[in-house]
């Protein structure tokens, strides 16, 4: 059951068919892997792959691979320190990998992680650069950069469009050149050089002809198609059993309903009839999870079924369900509310929220602590000269970057909510770098 990822199961028909005999060609068509080149997910997914061969489920093997991927970025970030207590307190911060969403991303087979440990891994990597681990440093960029433009390729642009405004701020400082010179050529030079070698045409032409305005412009709904019988069973289909006639010329056929958004509830109230016996059935019919569940299909259903072919875009519960208008490039103002949005969205205390809405706006506040944590350790290492510090300035320009481009692009409030996840890694840190580059600079003055 896919029913809190939708999207989990084109990832896992991706790995499915991407080792041995297939007949699709280009599996990575049917996932957000389009552009990646089969070289990188065959080394990436290699894990999965062999916990397959061991016994494992395929759906497992992904979901164990986020994991694993999540504990490596965590492993990156990590500062270790001689003193237990300066460790102890360098560590709570690992406390935000709790939060539900990015607890969920990394439980399942999508490519958040993959996208966590790669922003980790670029990171960690500049920092080591600096402080002259030339080799380490500059296999983490080249490793991590590769894989952003594999995984995501806006993400990427970002990176670049950041490292570009990062070497003008440093030349301004008169920066060491050298620096300067290995950070461009691990960063952008040699990731683009092996994506090219690695990636499709078609994936270059994808990159290249993307156009950001565009992107903005597509619609933020996210419609299901469905048909309900006499005695409201669902299915995807009008007829399964009819012969070339048209089932909705009869008063007895099935009903088609429109639903904007909404694929959790669909998918569990689908998994719920199908399995009434099951212990995750079970399990969510004893905390009245089910009961809740069926009483807004119920809802939706009658909504939907006031007049043939009606839908229920008038019902906003759902993630997707709540549209958002995107700001546009040459207006700069007008991207204020949608960063905002993306920041700070959904309010918890909007009483006229659905469900799923309610449910996601719980977290809100949580994101509102990390925001708040971050900005406390500046103001405690205020004295610690910010812009002199290149790791703390990519990591800076990089998250502001994301925002920027999500008050671009995000049209639905599903959508947003899950990446702003992007922001963990840069906000985790830039609070551990403070930490680490104020008792470097307090011991050189000791």
């Amino acid at each position: 059951m896919y029913a809190l990822a939708p999207d989990e199961s084109g990832y896992l028909y991706t790995f499915n068919n991407l080792y041995g005999e297939s007949t699709d060609p280009n599996p990575q068509y049917n996932s957000g892997w389009i552009t990646a080149p089969k070289l990188f997910l065959w080394l990436s997914y290699l894990p999965a792959k062999i916990l397959t061969m061991l016994g494992v489920p395929d759906y497992l093997a992904i979901r164990m691979l986020s994991i694993f991927l999540m504990l490596l970025s965590f492993l990156i970030l990590r500062l270790r320190f001689a003193n237990s207590e300066k460790r102890n307190l360098s560590n709570f911060i690992f406390i935000f990998f709790f939060v539900p969403s990015i607890f969920l991303w990394s439980s399942v087979g999508l490519r958040e992680t993959f996208l966590f440990v790669e922003i980790a891994a670029i990171l960690k990597g500049i920092s080591l650069l600096y402080t002259k681990s030339n080799k380490q440093g500059s296999l983490l960029i080249v490793l991590g950069s590769y894989g952003l433009i594999s995984t995501k390729s806006y993400l990427w642009a970002c990176f670049v469009v950041t490292i570009v405004i990062c070497s003008l701020i440093f030349y301004v400082q008169k920066m060491n050149k050298r620096f300067m010179f290995k950070l461009v050529i691990a960063s952008i030079i040699l990731p683009l050089t092996m994506f090219a070698s690695t990636t499709s045409v078609y994936a270059l032409s994808f990159i290249f002809q993307s156009d950001i305005t565009e992107t903005g412009k597509r619609s933020g709904e996210s419609v299901t198609n469905l048909y309900i019988d006499s005695a409201g069973n669902a299915t995807t289909t009008a007829n399964p059993s009819s012969s070339g006639t048209d089932s909705q010329d009869t008063l007895d056929s099935p009903k088609r309903i429109e639903f904007r958004g909404d694929y959790t509830l669909i998918a569990l109230h689908l998994y719920f009839t199908a399995n009434p016996n099951s212990l995750l059935t079970k399990i969510l019919s004893a905390v009245k999870i089910k009961a809740k569940v069926d009483s807004i299909w119920d809802e939706k259903i009658k909504l939907g079924l006031i007049t043939l072919g009606s839908d229920v875009k008038e019902d906003t519960s759902s993630l997707n369900g709540q549209v958002l208008q995107p700001g546009i490039i040459s207006e700069p103002l007008s991207m204020i509310i949608p960063a905002m949005n993306f920041l700070f969205g959904p309010s918890p205390f909007n009483s006229d929220a659905g469900l799923a809405v309610t449910i996601a706006s719980f977290e809100s506040p949580l994101w509102w602590l990390l925001y708040l944590t971050l900005l406390l350790q500046i103001i405690k290492f205020r004295k610690f000269k910010f812009w002199e510090d290149p790791p703390l300035v990519v990591a800076c320009i990089f998250s502001l970057g994301v925002i920027a481009f999500s008050a671009l692009v995000e049209v639905n409030l599903g959508t947003s909510f899950r990446h702003r996840s992007l922001l963990l890694m840069p906000i985790i840190f830039m609070f551990l770098r403070l930490k680490e580059s104020s008792l470097t600079s307090k011991k050189h003055s000791d």
